[in-house]
């Protein structure tokens, strides 16, 4: 079947759902209320709470069947065009390869997801084309990835799923709020299965759409980077929110601005997170299997159908911020237009956030707890699982499990170590992604991880001890701040 058959064949599923639901609605009215007429008018006992039943069911569906109008909020901060000259020649590439006009407006946005819709008009007609572009995404991606998600997302328009789209967007949102004024009434079980098969069907074809935007992807800027760049989206997003919570958040409540999107490309090229978000795509891919109620295909499906597709040598493997003028101003400006406003922080690089932000932490955690230290010292530090459980317990509740009463302990010793090896001169780093790396001339210990492979067993504490002579450390306690630690 081709393209065309296939589309106009959609576009009359579409037009014959929609009517259908409307029919349905509409006969359900009509049946409730010709039902209270003939109760009324025929029945020499009218039955009043059969009528009220019939009369409150074909209003609840008559005003939940009635269109609403749908405001657009911008999604983000809009991207002039003379502003950001190279990333507008990437998208204009792309209208061209798509046979598309450009979108009216480009938003860039705080998500790693890009989209495509009609803003205004009515049921998707007569509409301005927008497109959002996620700030977090260019960061994750390269540029020819990023080509490939323009691309798919330009095959969008190609294909007309987006002037189809609002069209099953809205039946379906009908659905719903007929299902939830009918939420008591035994009628939402007539609607409750028209929409079982409504979503059945429609989401079928929001795959189909997948499928082709996909290709039209692969045929503009090769196979092995679409495939790569889905890779990369269904791990980024993930990432990001943890990078946002872990990692941010923090530093932005401690009253400071680290640059975002340079701190999330830090977070996610971190060998050891590397390692871990590789594990998590391989698996995601391995067993993801598409539901019939999905409106995409799996990630699995989607990179077996790329395969099929003629290969194509990368071309640009810079990251697609690289396409941004001025990346600071765009992450300010995003922010703002999001209720956001990052202005009133005061900027701070990462390397300088163990010093303004943790090591206050740091100190305090250390003069609340530290007496649960008072028997150990940085040459003869906590060297068992049961030391950490019983520190653990010091600090969280007992009804707390193993894990947690593990990370807290674990908090309370880098936090030790940190503070006590400040007094004689070393720094700490805290960058995106990293565990706690203590420097000082050309030394360097790891803290978490070198005390860990000593509780794990994999390492001694001859070892360590030896480590830190050669290092120059001190036998210092860990229990309570060093007096020149301030």
């Amino acid at each position: 079947m081709t393209r065309t058959t296939w589309l106009a064949g959609r576009a009359a599923l579409a037009i014959v759902l929609m009517v259908s639901f409307y029919a349905l609605a509409l006969g359900v009215v009509a049946g409730l209320l010709w039902l209270a007429y003939l109760d009324g008018a025929y029945t020499r006992h009218p039955n009043g709470r059969l009528i009220l039943f019939c009369l409150v069911g074909a209003v609840s569906v008559l005003w939940a069947i009635l269109p609403r109008r749908d405001k657009f909020q911008p999604p983000g901060h809009r991207l002039p065009p003379h502003e950001q000259p190279e990333l507008f020649a990437l998208i204009s590439d792309v209208a061209q390869a798509t046979a598309q006009p450009m979108p009216a407006d480009v938003y860039l946005t705080n998500d790693v997801n890009a989209f495509v819709t009609q803003r205004d008009g009515v049921m998707g007609i007569g509409g301005r084309r927008v497109m959002g572009l996620g700030l977090p995404l260019m960061q994750a991606l390269t540029v020819d990835e990023f080509k490939g998600v323009l691309t798919h997302e330009f095959g969008h328009y190609h294909a007309g799923d987006v002037a189809l789209g609002p069209w099953i967007h809205k039946t379906h949102a009908a659905m719903g709020r007929t299902i939830a004024q009918l939420s008591e009434s035994v009628l939402r079980f007539i609607f409750i299965g028209y929409a079982t098969m409504f979503l059945r069907v429609t989401h079928a074809v929001s795959r189909r759409q997948e499928f082709i935007a996909d290709e039209l992807a692969a045929q503009v800027v090769g196979p092995q980077a679409m495939a790569s760049g889905l890779r990369k989206v269904n791990v980024a997003a993930f990432a990001y929110q943890n990078y946002w919570f872990t990692e941010l958040a923090p530093v932005l409540q401690a009253g400071y601005r680290p640059p975002v999107i340079a701190g999330f490309g830090q977070y996610t090229s971190s060998p050891r997170l590397v390692q871990i978000f590789d594990a998590i795509a391989k698996q995601h891919e391995a067993s993801a299997e598409t539901d019939p109620y999905d409106t995409h295909p799996s990630l699995a499906d989607r990179v077996a159908a790329l395969e099929r597709q003629p290969t194509r040598p990368p071309s640009d493997s810079r990251s697609a911020t690289a396409l941004l003028r001025n990346l600071d101003t765009c992450e300010r400006q995003l922010f703002r237009a999001l209720g956001a406003d990052l202005s009133s922080l005061k900027p701070l690089d990462w390397a300088r956030v163990s010093e303004e932000v943790y090591l206050p932490i740091w100190q305090a955690r250390l003069k609340q707890y530290g007496a649960l230290l008072k028997a150990f010292t940085t040459l003869n530090p906590p060297a068992t699982e049961a030391a950490l459980q019983t520190i653990g317990r010091g600090i969280v509740k007992d009804t707390a499990g193993e894990p947690e009463r593990r990370d807290a302990a674990w908090q309370l010793i880098v936090a030790a170590f940190a503070v006590a090896l400040r007094s004689i001169g070393w720094t700490a780093d805290t960058l995106p992604g990293d565990e706690v790396v203590l420097r000082k001339d050309t030394a360097e210990l790891r803290p978490y991880s070198e005390l860990d492979a000593l509780i794990s067993g994999k390492s001694t504490l001859d070892a360590w001890q030896a480590r830190c002579a050669a290092a120059g450390i001190d036998d210092l306690p860990l229990g309570a701040p060093a007096a020149n630690s301030a």
